[in-house]
């Protein structure tokens, strides 16, 4: 990831996953309900789901595309790639 903000955002939403997931942990330690941890394993998948629509929308092409200067047909129909993909994923 060339981009410094896009690294620091993705890293910001790594963290928060982080700290949820530490919370989960506490939640197991202390036999809290299943169906309270379930909701919390719930709402990590769902992050971590986000922070990779947000690499996809924000980076596809150079991940996608190993050359920094692609042609500009080609650019396009990954771009529209990755939108039909972010469609279906969200």
């Amino acid at each position: 990831m060339p981009d410094d903000k896009l690294r620091e955002e993705v890293s910001s939403r790594l963290r928060n996953a982080k700290g949820h997931i530490a919370g989960i942990e506490r939640m197991v330690e202390e036999k809290a309900p299943c169906k309270d941890v379930l909701l919390q394993l719930s709402a990590v998948r769902s992050s971590v789901e986000k922070i990779g629509i947000y690499i996809l929308e924000n980076n596809a092409v150079e991940c996608l595309m190993h050359t920094t200067n692609p042609l500009p047909e080609e650019k396009e129909k990954v771009e529209r790639v990755v939108k039909d993909m972010i469609a279906f994923l969200k």
